[in-house]
């Protein structure tokens, strides 16, 4: 009896180039980022195109994703070269040439091996023995308190303490916005209330605590006609044009990354 399923005509196939399918095996993405990749495949080459325009609430319905997750794995997947996107977050999406990709290492330090444990072994036994107490180099404080041998107390040794979250680096953050929208109103005072909204951005996702993100998402409002105020207003008003404080806006911020803001 083979084990083989036969490819039926009428559900369809697709076809994955070896190169990508070996590339996307190995490549050190996170889940998100491979199921987005892999939906991205399935609406491309799935349908003999090379790129298509796929709205990031169909990824989510596809793969079972947030909408705002699969967002941040694109921004990922685009800053990491394995797809591409030609002009804004609207643009049709396509997967890059496997020797373009410049994976994250997602785990760069390699394991180290577990240190023999501290006790005694009997040369007739392979069963492990712990040290008798009396074998132990420790200390007695006068006040009925075991320590080590450096005469340490137990009590005195500090508790392991979580790393601290990295600071957002603010004027990093607006100097990125200076360089890549100059059209836009410059940010004259880093005053705290811009500073407790970037600060909130920052700690929303892992993604964001990166500054090519940042790059990025600026580099993406820089593409948008309507952003820049390229775009006409309706009635004859004047075109809307964004500025530092409409982008770090929570629901704005939001739209942005999604491609989900209306002229």
């Amino acid at each position: 009896m083979t084990t083989v399923t036969t490819i039926q005509p009428k559900s369809g196939f697709t076809r994955m180039d070896n190169d990508l399918y070996e590339a996307l095996i190995g490549a050190e993405l996170s889940g998100r980022e491979l199921r987005v990749a892999l939906a991205i495949h399935r609406q491309t080459a799935g349908y003999n195109l090379e790129s298509a325009t796929i709205a990031a609430s169909y990824i989510a319905q596809m793969s079972g994703i947030r909408r705002e997750d699969v967002s941040r794995a694109i921004s990922e997947l685009l800053r990491q070269g394995v797809i591409y996107r030609e002009g804004g977050s609207r643009s049709p999406i396509g997967f890059a040439p496997v020797a373009e990709w410049k994976i994250d290492k997602k785990n760069p330090h390699p394991s180290k091996p577990k240190e023999a444990p501290q006790c005694g072994v009997s040369d007739t036994s392979n069963v492990a023995f712990l040290p008798h107490n009396k074998d132990r180099n420790t200390n007695t404080t006068p006040d009925g308190v075991v320590g080590d041998a450096q005469g340490q107390s137990a009590k005195s040794k500090p508790a392991r303490q979580k790393p601290a979250m990295e600071a957002c680096p603010y004027q990093a953050i607006v100097d990125l916005y200076h360089l890549a929208l100059p059209e836009l109103p410059a940010v004259a005072i880093l005053n705290d209330g811009r500073k407790r909204a970037l600060q909130a951005r920052w700690r929303e996702s892992d993604v964001h605590r990166d500054l090519s993100f940042w790059a990025d998402y600026f580099a993406q409002v820089s593409s948008s006609q309507f952003l820049m105020g390229k775009v006409d207003g309706r009635n004859g008003s004047k075109p809307f044009r964004a500025t530092f404080d409409w982008l770090i806006a929570p629901s704005n911020f939001v739209k942005v990354v999604e491609g989900n803001y209306h002229a």
